[in-house]
């Protein structure tokens, strides 16, 4: 275009040189300073009987003639996207994006460029009318696609199933859509393909992350109609920092719910006590919405904690959080900070092994720094897996187990805290007879490693299928193989995620039995109600036998046979008889012997009374 001559008229006509006729624009005025136009190629003597075909939309300053193109972000919107339609539901076996013309007037994308992970493509010559749609597939869509509606087929048109981004951009290079696609945005449930994730709101242009949702058509999708999940959807909701990492000693790693706004982009809603230099750059990832702060080398002291105080983020529809706190630290574990606490090496039928170490250093631990592994038989460390991608910290003192499969794990042991068991993306294969299990910080310095042996485990059991082996002291090291010992059966035979049974009492007093209270009512009133018989041997490797008689020197009740026990354990009688009745008012003996490999039989006896309510 070489120039416009505008005036108080209805429409003006500009020339350009390299075409054979003039194209003409027609321009209404409206606004103090703005004209509103269109552009068009046709011929008023050759074509005078054809309609006018509408090619351009522009925005023409009053003032000093510059021009800025009429199409502005959210004219046209990404609507639906089907990115893996096996299994297919109803739809054709084919990928496809659909376009949504939101502008409230007709819009031709020719020469528009729609860009997959970068990789661009031009559009031809095609008019989306207002409040309509446009397919886009690849090679043979427009059979596959012609009775759902218009359609376009674009050469080398592909989506990965794992995640990919979208932008749309008119002729001018002028951004007019943007998508961030992961699977994870569809409903729980539908992330392996068939349904096509849809836009809830098309005229909500900020916010993305909650303004899309899963297909509930029938048909797995509605390509060239209104969305099954199409209403009103604001976005009322501010961001949240999520989680805030040290990735290396001079990279902070800032995640957050949603796509912040401009102003929040540059980081300048972040400050720390204690304070941190200016930072060289800071980063944001649309695709992880995740911030990456680079300070200057040697900013963050090692062992030392900081708070990062949020005030003023916001996201893309205004929305501005509350000001709020953050701790992060930086520290890299070394050796003897952490150690591995048990092992499960030969799971049950079924079942998963699992690994639990124990924070040891006095300090938070940041799990994404260490990784586990196994030793080759040429003393290589080989399968080297992080324990965690995400910034989650080991409290000082805290057992935590690690597992392919939590869920497993949780099924076939009890455990005192389940959120101590975390899984692994990929977990160490462990030999049921040998092998050994290495702990490395990033810098692949070991911090624990134990060399197990299946002889290891108690030899009065008979069978070591799902039992564990549990660290006894931690004063001792894990290569002393008298530091080991097999997970009682009081326990279930192991103990994932809190104190191995196992484990050396320190300062331990009193006998090894006690009983309480020794007066006791069986009647479900919820006091004093069960018997409680305490066993501290003061270490593992010990079996129980408990009996209970009556006054009479009848034996009524077998509380434990043969039961392997751990360091300190408790039994319980509910005042049972061996046929579940309970048993009539009176003194009873309760009759205990502990037999150890090193310490031969020990026998304790002890009275009790059952009565009916204390009053």
């Amino acid at each position: 275009m070489d120039k416009i001559i505008y005036g108080f008229i209805l429409y003006v006509a500009y020339l350009t040189l390299n075409e054979s006729y003039p194209r003409f624009m027609f321009i209404n005025r409206f606004g103090e300073n703005q004209v509103f136009g269109a552009e068009t190629n046709r011929n008023p003597d050759r074509d005078k009987n054809s309609p006018v075909t509408i090619n351009n939309y522009k925005s023409v300053n009053y003032k000093d003639g510059s021009i800025d193109p009429l199409y502005h972000f959210g004219d046209l919107v990404f609507n639906e996207v089907m990115a893996d339609p096996t299994p297919v539901v109803k739809l054709p076996n084919a990928e496809f994006i659909e376009l949504k013309n939101v502008s409230g007037s007709p819009i031709n994308v020719k020469n528009w460029i729609l860009a997959v992970n970068g990789k661009q493509k031009m559009l031809p010559d095609q008019l989306i009318g207002a409040d309509s749609f446009l397919i886009l597939s690849g090679t043979g869509g427009n059979t596959l696609w012609a009775k759902y509606g218009a359609n376009v087929e674009i050469s080398g048109f592909t989506l990965a199933n794992d995640g990919f981004s979208l932008k749309l951009f008119s002729a001018e290079k002028v951004l007019i859509d943007s998508l961030n696609y992961s699977p994870t945005m569809q409903r729980t449930g539908f992330a392996n393909g068939g349904y096509s994730l849809e836009r809830i709101d098309p005229h909500r242009w900020c916010g993305a992350e909650s303004n899309w949702e899963t297909s509930i058509s029938e048909n797995g999708g509605t390509p060239g109609t209104d969305n099954s999940v199409f209403g009103n959807n604001p976005d009322t909701k501010p961001p949240e920092v999520l989680s805030v990492g040290v990735a290396s000693p001079d990279l902070l790693e800032i995640i957050v719910s949603e796509i912040p706004d401009i102003a929040s982009l540059s980081g300048s809603v972040f400050t720390f006590i204690p304070s941190l230099p200016p930072p060289d750059s800071v980063r944001f990832n649309f695709i992880l919405k995740k911030y990456s702060v680079y300070f200057p080398v040697g900013s963050m002291s090692s062992g030392v904690y900081y708070d990062l105080i949020s005030n003023g983020l916001t996201d893309e529809c205004g929305n501005r959080a509350a000001a709020d706190h953050h701790e992060f630290w930086y520290y890299l574990p070394k050796p003897g900070d952490l150690l591995i606490s048990e092992v499960l090496f030969n799971p049950l039928p079924g079942g998963v092994d699992f690994v639990e170490i124990f924070n040891h250093s006095g300090l938070k631990i940041h799990l994404e720094d260490l990784y586990l592994a196994s030793i080759d038989n040429t003393h290589k460390i080989k399968e080297i897996y992080p324990l965690s991608t995400q910034f989650d910290a080991l409290q000082e003192g805290q057992y935590a187990a690690f597992t392919s499969n939590p869920a497993i794990l949780l099924a076939n042991y009890n455990t005192l805290c389940p959120d101590c068991i975390f899984g692994m993306a990929k977990f160490p294969a462990y030999n049921l007879d040998e092998g050994w299990v290495v702990l490395v910080n990033k810098e692949m310095t070991i911090i624990d490693q134990f060399h197990y042996l299946e002889q290891m485990h108690d030899p009065l059991l008979n069978e070591v299928k799902g039992v564990s082996l549990e660290r006894i002291s931690f004063s001792k090291p894990a290569d002393d193989r008298g530091n080991w010992h097999s997970a009682s059966a009081t326990v279930g035979y192991a103990t994932p995620g809190y104190r191995n049974s196992a484990a050396e009492i320190v300062n331990g007093k009193g006998t090894m039995v006690t009983i309480e209270p020794r007066i006791f009512s069986p009647n479900g009133d919820g006091l004093n109600d069960r018997l409680l018989i305490k066993l501290s041997p003061g270490e593992p490797g010990w079996v129980a036998n408990i009996r209970i008689f009556n006054e009479n020197g009848l034996e009524i009740r077998r509380l434990a046979n043969n039961l392997s026990i751990g360091s300190q354990d408790v039994l319980e009688w509910d005042g049972t008889k061996e046929n579940h009745q309970i048993a009539g008012l009176g003194i009873y003996i309760v009759l205990v012997d502990l037999f150890g490999l090193q310490h031969g039989t020990n026998h304790f006896k002890m009275a009790c009374v059952l009565t009916d309510r204390l009053e």
